[in-house]
């Protein structure tokens, strides 16, 4: 019998580990906008980091290898290209946060006159 996985090359280790890792992504990415609504933005970064680069890895691979020649079911190209560009939007943000730095605002008494 014929599967998805056989199609897209994930059977064994590697399809049990794409799959697995990849339904961990909602909750991984509700985690980092959780962190940086509640003031832990470089945890949110490193976090973000993580999720562009599995997202970004496996939607680049959909992308590249999903052109549907040659098998029966082919991916679309817009919803790997939506979640590339997304990956790619939150590691350049990952890296902003993480190399930013942080700025206070220094109050003086009295001001100037």
């Amino acid at each position: 019998m014929l599967s998805l996985r056989d199609l897209a090359g994930l059977d064994g280790v590697a399809g049990t580990v794409v799959t697995s890792v990849w339904v961990g992504l909602t909750p991984l990415a509700v985690v980092a906008i959780g962190l940086h609504v509640v003031r832990f933005p470089r945890f949110a970064a490193c976090i973000g980091l993580v999720f562009g680069t599995i997202s970004g890895t496996v939607a680049l691979l959909a992308t590249v290898q999903g052109d549907g020649k040659g098998s029966l079911v082919g991916i679309s190209i817009a919803g790997p290209a939506a979640t590339l560009a997304g990956a790619v939007l939150t590691i350049v943000g990952a890296i902003t946060v993480l190399t930013s730095t942080r700025r206070s605002a220094v109050r003086t008494s009295g001001g100037n006159p």
